[in-house]
Parts: C-alpha cells; structure tokens; sequence
C-alpha cells in the first residue's frame, strides 16, 4: 500500500474535524423518525428530508447521485452500477423524554455530538461521506465504483429494503434494483461481523380484560416508562415509583431506554412497576396472575421461563425484551422483542411463547418476523482483508464476530459489518444516557475519525483485491 498516500489521507481525516462535526450536526436536527407515507416519501417526511440532504451534498460534491424511488439512494464515485457500497440509514427510532439535551439540537460536548441519532447512525453517514470526499479531492482512482447508499426504514422493518405491501412508494430496494458485489455496513463494531442474529416481535394478548385499572409501559414517546392508573384507590409512597394521587392515582416507574438486543437482565420498568403493585396488594386478586407473568417475563431476558433459551458457539445466547404494553377495551397487550441465535427457529419460539402464554392467560394476537439469523463463511477473504485494516489503526488482533442487533447486513448479498464502534459517551453523563437509542445518544468524533482511518485503509486493500479478483469474472 502506498504510504505517502496514506499520509495525506490520514492528514486530511484530521483535518475535517470541524466539518465532520457540523455535518453529523446538520444531519441529527433533521427529525426523521418514520411516519405517515406521503408520494415520493413512503416512510415519512423526516426519512425523506435525510435523503434529500444526502443527495444535495452529493450533487454539490459531484458525485454520482441516484434516487431508486423506494426511500433508498446512492453517492457514487462514478456513474453507473456501484460495485461496493457502504449502507448507512438516515430514520431513527423516537426521541421519548427525559434528556438533558434537546434531541433535534445537537451540540459537541466533550468530543461528542449528542442528539437522537448521532450514533445510530447519522454520525456514520457523515464520516463515510467525507471520507469520499477526501478520495475525490485527492484525486484517488479506485479501480471499482464505490457507492455511499443511505435507506430511511432500517430501524423499524426495512422496507425500504424488502418493500411495504399496499405502499406503492416502498417496492423494496432488492425487488427493484441490483445491489453491490460486496456490502459493508457500518452500523455496529470493528473488526468486521460476519452474521447476525434473528429477529421477531409477537404480541401476547390477556384473555380478560383487567378489572378497573390500567397498565401501560414502553410507549414512544416514554419507551422507559410504566404507569398504572389506578381508580378510588389510595396510596401514598412506593418504593422507585412517582405517584400521583386524585380521584385516579397515578403510579409510574421509570428506567433507561435500553437497546432491544440489549435488554437489562434486572429488568425494566416493567418489573418494577409489576414487582411495586403486586407488593403493596394494589391490583385486584383477579389481575394478580396477569401482573406476576409480566413481572416474570420483563425479567427473563435469556427466555427460560418461556423455554425459549438458546445457546450458540458462534453468537450470543437468545434475548428477549418486554418492550411495551398497551391497553384497548379493558384487554392488556404486551410485547415481546425476540433475538434468537442460528440455533433455535421462528416457528419453534413463536410455539413455545403461545404455550405458555396460554397457560397464563394470553393468546397470540400477532406476530411479526423481523429478519433471520445468517452466518457468512467466516474464510471469505474478505473478512481478513477488512479485520486486518481494522486491526492496523486499533493496533490489536481482534476477531471477526456475530452481533445481536440488525442492520441491512442481515438483507444484502455479501455483506458483512464493519464498524464503527462510535458510541461512546462522555464520562461525566449520568447512568442510563448516551447510548444508542436512548437518552441523550450520544457519537465521539475520535471514534468516527477512528474510523475513517480504518475504512480508507480497507477501501484501498479492496482496490487491490478487485485487481486480482475482477467483479466480472
């Protein structure tokens, strides 16, 4: 590899802090959590206002700008089909409350941005861009075409990817077009994942409605709140809880939003709240079964109680996160978030949790399947060409691994995760904030530098790759 031109992009990777901040800035304050489908937006206005802020520095940039009409587009070197693409989303999941910052006003503090979608994954988004841009200032010729393409439903079905029925807009990126030869996707951790975990949702329904009260938990704008309304009912203190006391007394308990492939192993406030009612003798007796499964099952994130568990040699044991419970006509639902290893299957959990949901007084009411567990060939060269770049700037000998959370690696052909480890939070932030999804998200432009480096290094060993490996053989 040519070192003099490793200098000079190492130069200007330094040198593009500032801008690199504005832009992940500029990015954060566009609002673009997923929302009602309008023409030429099939996932909402803010996905939309993120593309089109992407396309208008791509064309001010001379790139190659594509809009494929399905809520995907692409920056290319050059024109024509991209052979390698780096995919990025521009949607995020909703703000909810409790932040120190405002969500949509990002600020730097302390060598971070914070605002909702810094990390996950706007933060990302600008460092790629930039970094072409340093390639193209600097006259670098890659002898393939590189794409930046950036999709607007990833964090809640990727549509934008497998299309949406009865949404004309939202056909679905690989129904309609040809992706890369090769993928990578910088929305989870170095060196390089080469397979992911499954995904499903299924949504428990109690057979009777409760009898006078309400429990609600995980909703949008609160994801890390449970409240119960509770009718001519007095109370006065409770253990970790608000209350508030009228003719409906209030009860709500709250803990940090947490990631659905990360759910906490004490619990959420789901278990608190539940443990709290039940304690105090709050709840008719009818609805003391109905709180105790809830208070169990938001505490068994490894699914032993529902017999789901699962063990993996090569990925994380199973997850699963109590995420929500909401209420219609007196009936509770909740909500079950699933992550489950090559191990076990689909079919197998969603008939194991309507086992035992039956056996506590719930039926199915839907079920939703996310993505599906995949494994690449862990000798795919090039999985050692990107660890070894990785390895180069980080200056370990790390190993490629499997991750929880997913992202369009789980959907494109040949693709494997690569980076950027970007969150990480200042130290003076309070428990419970700065991570992804959560409160006062939170991206360190040392790490988006950081890996800058390690993607220009990996860009150009691909460069010689593709030399010995032509995309047309």
């Amino acid at each position: 590899m040519n070192e003099k031109l490793l200098q000079e992009i190492d130069k200007a990777i330094v040198e593009s802090r500032t801008e690199l901040a504005q832009t992940t800035i500029d990015l954060v304050n566009i609002k673009s959590v997923k929302s009602t489908p309008l023409p030429g937006a099939p996932f909402g206005e803010g996905p939309r206002a993120v593309l089109d802020a992407v396309l208008k520095l791509g064309e001010e940039n001379g790139f190659a700008c594509t809009d494929y009409g399905v809520g995907v587009i692409s920056l290319a070197t050059q024109a024509g089909q991209p052979d390698v693409g780096v995919w990025l989303h521009g949607d995020v999941v909703p703000e909810g409350d409790g932040w120190l910052y405002e969500p949509y006003n990002a600020v730097e503090y302390k060598g971070c941005i914070i605002g909702r979608g810094a990390t996950d994954n706007k933060g990302q988004l600008a460092a790629i861009f930039l970094l072409m841009r340093i390639f193209k200032r600097l006259g670098i010729q890659l002898h393939y075409n590189l794409g930046l393409y950036v999709g607007s439903d990833e964090e809640f079905g990727m549509g934008d990817m497998i299309g949406v029925p009865g949404n004309d807009d939202a056909k679905g990126f690989l129904n309609m077009c040809t992706p890369p030869h090769i993928s990578l996707v910088p929305d989870g951790g170095f060196p390089v994942g080469y397979g992911g975990k499954g995904g499903l949702t299924i949504v428990l329904k109690s057979k009777k409605p409760l009898s006078g009260w309400s429990f609600q938990a995980g909703l949008p704008d609160s994801p890390g709140r449970a409240t119960a309304e509770l009718p001519n009912t007095a109370v006065t203190a409770l253990p970790d809880c608000t209350v508030t006391q009228g003719d409906i007394t209030t009860v709500t308990c709250e803990t940090p939003p947490r990631h659905g492939a990360h759910p906490d192993p004490n619990g959420n406030m789901i278990t608190k709240l539940s443990a709290a009612l039940l304690d105090a003798d709050l709840v008719p007796e009818e609805d003391r079964a109905l709180l105790s499964f809830y208070k169990t099952v938001s505490k068994d994130t490894a699914g032993e109680f529902l017999g789901i568990a699962a063990q993996c040699d090569v990925m994380s044991p199973l997850t699963v996160f109590a995420q929500r419970i909401t209420q219609c006509d007196g009936y509770s639902y909740l909500r079950l978030n699933v992550r489950y290893p090559i191990t076990t299957t689909f079919e197998a959990i969603v008939e194991q949790i309507a086992k035992i949901g039956d056996q506590y007084g719930f039926t199915v009411d839907s079920v939703t399947r996310g993505v599906d567990p995949y494994l690449m060939d862990i000798n795919d060269p090039i999985i050692a060409l990107l660890q070894e770049a990785s390895n180069e700037v980080i200056g370990n000998n790390a190993a490629p691994f499997t991750m929880g959370g997913g992202t369009y690696a789980h959907r494109l052909p040949r693709a494997f995760v690569f980076g950027t480890n970007g969150n990480l939070p200042p130290e003076d932030f309070p428990k419970g904030h700065g991570e992804a999804h959560g409160i006062d998200e939170a991206v360190s432009l040392d790490r988006l530098q950081r890996a800058m480096h390690i993607y220009a290094r990996a860009l150009l060993k691909l460069n010689d790759f593709v030399d010995e490996n032509p995309f047309s053989a």
